[in-house]
């Protein structure tokens, strides 16, 4: 078979026999092998209008209300991809959708890379964005069942960071965004340059910065209450700007954004996530974008504290647009 295998190509008997649906093995990513994917798909949810069994009735009558939606959430810096077969996969099958996680390596671009896939997006060997969307195409065509045109996107930390920058240029494919803790966050400021702000944004990744579209997509930032500490202490910011002037000359480590993490116009350092996040929700109203600010008290820098708010965030915006269809 020269394509790859969908679920119209087999029975509903055997589509998890064959990997097609509860946990879905790592697939390489199209368009870049080095980024993979795991996706996770209740069994018991997917429609069989969308496999071997259906009938000429089934495919004629079938639409947007009989396909899965699709929640994707982006790790942060560790890459700790495990919530996709537990919390994730409960999510999953509480509440009829189906979940995904890329997972994009360290070291992409250079030997000292954590950074690129989050900060712009755009580097010098990686669209983050664009491997996203090529993903999304490969799971339209092998599960058409699943709903890939618009999708419920979450990540805490670093993928909190990809999040709201993924929704900067690509609003149309966002039903809702749960933006967890974003750390350096990027402000719609067209004074400063990508990614800081926009002002560069659209020359650089060929997306201008739609204000209006990111408006109609619903947006939430989530964050512990005690999330203020300065990340790895002052002390380590002051050793961090010494090695990268003694490294200056090697763009894999002086963060420019062919290189070691592409911080374009960022800090270096940054302070308390709780204060960035909140400028951002009040940065973001004055450009006429709503958002929902969930404070959880309690908690500092806590993925595991956070994500559920996060993922509640996105349940309500799920069940919220199944009664609108």
């Amino acid at each position: 078979m020269d394509r790859a295998l969908s679920t119209t190509d087999v029975p509903v008997r055997f589509l998890e026999t064959v990997f097609l649906t509860g946990c879905i093995p790592w697939r390489v990513a199209p368009g870049d092998p080095r980024v993979s994917y795991a996706l996770y798909v209740p069994n018991s949810a997917y429609s069989v209008k969308f496999t071997a069994d259906a009938t000429d009735d089934d495919r004629a009558t079938r639409g947007a209300a009989d396909q899965l939606p699709l929640m994707v959430w982006v790790h942060g810096t560790l890459r700790n991809t495990a919530p996709i077969t537990t919390d994730l996969a409960a999510f999953a099958d509480a509440n009829r959708c189906a979940c995904l996680a890329p997972l994009f390596p360290a070291n992409m671009d250079g030997p000292s890379d954590l950074d690129a896939y989050k900060l712009v997006l755009q580097s010098r060997t990686l669209r983050s964005d664009r491997v996203l969307l090529a993903i999304l195409d490969e799971v339209a065509a092998c599960w058409p069942g699943i709903a890939t045109n618009r999708v419920y996107l979450g990540g805490f930390s670093g993928g909190g960071q990809f999040a709201h920058r993924f929704l900067y240029l690509h609003p149309a494919r966002l039903a809702a965004v749960g933006v967890g803790a974003p750390g350096r966050p990027t402000f719609l400021d067209e004074t400063q340059p990508w990614p800081a702000g926009v002002q560069d944004v659209e020359a650089l990744t060929g997306r201008a910065v739609d204000k209006a579209a990111i408006a109609r997509v619903a947006v939430q930032l989530a964050i512990g209450s005690e999330d203020s500490a300065v990340h790895g202490g002052k002390e380590f910011w002051v050793w961090l700007r010494e090695l990268k002037a003694k490294m200056a000359g090697d763009d894999g480590a002086s963060g420019k954004s062919g290189g070691g993490g592409g911080g374009g116009g960022l800090p270096l350092s940054f302070g308390s996530r709780l204060d960035s996040t909140k400028e951002l929700q009040r940065q973001w109203k004055e450009d006429g974008i709503e958002s929902t600010l969930t404070v959880v008290d309690g908690f500092a820098h806590d993925g595991k504290g956070v994500r559920p708010h996060i993922l509640a965030f996105l349940r309500a915006r799920m069940e919220a647009d199944a009664a609108n269809k």
